[in-house]
C-alpha cells in the first residue's frame, strides 16, 4: 500500500509540477530559483522552439532595451523545448545573457497548460512568486505583437518601446 500511495504521489508530482526550486540550464549551472525569486522579479520567457524566428525577435527585443528595464529589479529565464544544441545556437544568436532552460518531456509547460503539440511550447512571459507559482501571465506572441507593453505594465518599467 505505501509503494502505491508513493507512485500516486511521484505521478500528482509529474503532472503539477510546475517550476521546480532548483534548475539546469543548457551550459550545466545550477539556479536556485526558489532562491532567485526572493531576491529579483524572475520573468520566464517561452520559446515555441529552439528555431522560432518570432520567439527570437523576441528575446533580441528585450536586449535592446535592458538599460531601461533593468531598473525593475528582473532577470529572465528562457524556457523551451530542446534538443540543446539547438537552444545553445539561439543563445548564441540572439547573444541572449540569462540562462536558458530546456523543458524535458514539456513537463514544466504541461503544468502551466502551454503545450501547442508534443514538441512546441505557446510562447508567453511569465512572472514567477516567490513560492514559484506564476502570478502574472501573457499567452501568445505573434510577429505583430510580442508582449512587450503587458511585461511593461506589469513591472511598472515605462518608456522602453
Amino acid at each position: 500500500m505505501l509503494k502505491v500511495h508513493f507512485l500516486v504521489i511521484l505521478f500528482i508530482t509529474y503532472l503539477f509540477a510546475g517550476f521546480p526550486e532548483v534548475l539546469q540550464d543548457i551550459n550545466g549551472n545550477t539556479i536556485n530559483l526558489k532562491e532567485l525569486t526572493t531576491q529579483k522579479t524572475v520573468a520566464v520567457i517561452t520559446m515555441k522552439a529552439p528555431d522560432c524566428p518570432v520567439c527570437q525577435k523576441q528575446l533580441l527585443r528585450i536586449m535592446r532595451n535592458f538599460d531601461q528595464l533593468s531598473v525593475c529589479n528582473v532577470t529572465f529565464l528562457v524556457l523551451a523545448p530542446g534538443p540543446i544544441d539547438k537552444l545553445q545556437e539561439a543563445k548564441e544568436l540572439t547573444k541572449f545573457p540569462f540562462p536558458f532552460i530546456v523543458d524535458y518531456d514539456l513537463q514544466i509547460a504541461r503544468s502551466f497548460d502551454l503545450v501547442i503539440n508534443e514538441s512546441q511550447i505557446l510562447p508567453s512571459i511569465m512572472i514567477l512568486n516567490d513560492k514559484l507559482e506564476v502570478e502574472w501571465v501573457q499567452r501568445g506572441r505573434n510577429s505583430l505583437y510580442f508582449g512587450d507593453p503587458d511585461l511593461m505594465k506589469r513591472l511598472k518599467c515605462e518608456g522602453w518601446i
